[in-house]
């Protein structure tokens, strides 16, 4: 089967997953227009949806958050959960008792675009790059920010595949689904990156639960 294929089969596996088995139950803005482009009226844009909803990792709800739709969806990562993730090794090695971390509470932007429909749903998928680390492809999904012990750290969440959303036409409701196969962790004070592999894949849902606007 050529890639292409593969690719596709996927995706319409990770749709059914979402519409069925797993419906349980930015960036900074800043950082968001110098990566799409300087010209991005959406990244101002009034959102013309605004979602109450929780995030789900590995089949546990772990957190909550807002979501806000235009043409690109902006939404609070899970923070606390992937960060001890992401940097799990230095959580588990530092003895220092001054150890400390603060999480920036900001949205990530994530683009998307139109695959298709059925009488229930819509069906779409991340827009995200695709690049090389750590000599491997990975798709960029969406990242956020902390300090730890004063410095400041970027977290891109790669996958091997790009993230989906649903829209369920019954509901009105959003359902955002990746998997993070890697971390991507920039000292933002040196520009040091490090990929970080967990010991195995983490599957990241967010399920909007009610429109408040």
């Amino acid at each position: 089967m050529r890639k292409t294929e593969k690719r596709m089969s996927r995706m319409a596996l990770m749709a059914w997953v979402l519409l069925s088995g797993c419906l349980l139950t930015a960036c900074s803005v800043d950082d968001a227009e110098s990566f799409f482009g300087e010209n991005n009226n959406y990244l101002d844009a009034e959102p013309y949806a605004v979602f109450d909803g929780e995030w789900t990792m590995n089949k546990q709800v772990v957190d909550t958050a807002r979501l806000e739709v235009t043409n690109v969806l902006k939404v609070r990562l899970p923070e606390k959960y992937l960060c001890f993730s992401s940097f799990e090794n230095y959580y588990t090695s530092s003895a220092d008792p001054r150890w400390s971390i603060e999480y920036k509470g900001l949205p990530t932007v994530i683009p998307f675009k139109d695959q298709g429909y059925t009488d229930n749903a819509t069906f779409n998928s991340f827009t995200v790059p695709e690049k090389n680390y750590g000599m491997k492809l990975f798709f960029n999904q969406a990242c956020f920010y902390a300090t730890i012990n004063g410095v400041d750290y970027r977290v891109d969440l790669l996958s091997d595949e790009p993230g989906n959303a649903i829209y369920r036409n019954d509901s009105g409701l959003w359902t955002i689904g990746f998997t993070v196969n890697s971390f991507l962790v920039t000292n933002l004070e040196t520009q040091e990156e490090q990929v970080r592999t967990p010991n195995t894949p983490i599957a990241l849902y967010y399920n909007a639960k009610n429109r408040i606007r």
